[in-house]
């Protein structure tokens, strides 16, 4: 029997703050929900996705009544053609309605919002009667907690998290969120383990492909911030430039944008610092991304 699952096939694995898989190509988009409040681009998500189940079921419909025509005529190779037809429809309303997902992602990404990302999480959990995304929601509810500044429940939720294996792709989104939230509770040993284990983890993409690039830019991401602040150095700080330079997102290149910030007002110029961190294109924000940057202005305010 074929099942169309409503529920979204699972993130490809790619480097926090945003996908790769997600990403404006001008790095100053918005997504296709922006404007919207949390029901309504709950609403609107649900509305897409029932219009890629609906598509689906009826050319399946169509397909499966040439199908009986077919064995009544004894067209038999056309049956085994339409036979096909109908794996493929469910194969792609089911890659539909992941990319779906992954572009709901943008409300992150571009629009800064996870508290509308964690509405559509939590209707979607409420409908995954059988559990079988329940590790990859658990997953990005994670992330939303982090973002959220409640990084000791991202570390809780994560801890429900199990795949049967080891090699499963969604352990290094897992293990990402992870690091990034036991470095904002001040755990630097467990984050240099989660690093070590994110290293180790890079040799389950294929050498070459656009996971294994994504990973190992990501690691390298991470042993800049493994570092605690006043520990950081110039070359970190090019880092962090070009990384922002180079931002596939809004929500990246501000998060670069702030680091960088704080590097200066520790390390560098004050104006610098007050540069970046007052720039005005620096909107929207995330819960956590706001916090940072009143740590810097509030750091100029004492240094000044």
């Amino acid at each position: 029997m074929i099942v169309m699952s409503s529920l979204p096939t699972p993130p490809a694995p790619a480097p926090e703050p945003n996908r790769i898989d997600n990403v404006s190509p001008s790095g100053d988009g918005r997504s296709s929900y922006w404007g919207l409040d949390a029901q309504e681009t709950v609403a609107t998500y649900v509305k897409r996705v029932r219009a890629i189940k609906a598509q689906s079921i009826a050319l399946i419909l169509a397909n499966l009544v040439a199908m009986i025509w077919f064995v009544e005529e004894g067209h038999f190779a056309l049956y085994l053609v339409c036979f096909v037809l109908l794996f493929a429809i469910v194969l792609i309303a089911r890659v539909r309605m992941g990319t779906l997902f992954l572009k709901l992602g943008e409300v992150v990404s571009q629009d800064c919002d996870p508290a509308r990302y964690r509405a559509v999480l939590d209707v979607l959990s409420a409908r995954d009667r059988f559990g079988r995304s329940a590790n990859t929601i658990a997953i990005e509810l994670a992330y939303c907690d982090y973002l959220e500044l409640d990084s000791a429940g991202a570390l809780r939720r994560l801890e429900s998290v199990t795949f049967k294996r080891k090699d499963n792709v969604r352990w290094f989104r897992a293990m990402q969120i992870e690091f990034l939230s036991r470095i904002d509770v001040g755990d630097l040993e467990g984050a240099r383990d989660a690093l070590s284990r994110l290293s180790a983890f890079r040799k389950n993409f294929k050498e070459g492909s656009r996971n294994r690039a994504s990973a190992d830019l990501q690691v390298a991401d991470y042993a800049v911030l493994v570092r605690p602040p006043a520990e950081r150095d110039a070359a970190d700080a090019a880092r962090m430039s070009e990384r922002m330079a180079l931002a596939d997102c809004h929500q990246q290149r501000a998060n670069w944008q702030l680091y960088l910030a704080e590097y200066e007002l520790l390390h560098g110029s004050a104006d610098q610092a007050a540069r970046l961190a007052g720039d005005p294109t620096l909107e929207p924000l995330t819960p956590r991304m706001e916090r940072l940057r009143a740590e810097v202005l509030s750091g100029l305010e004492v240094s000044g």
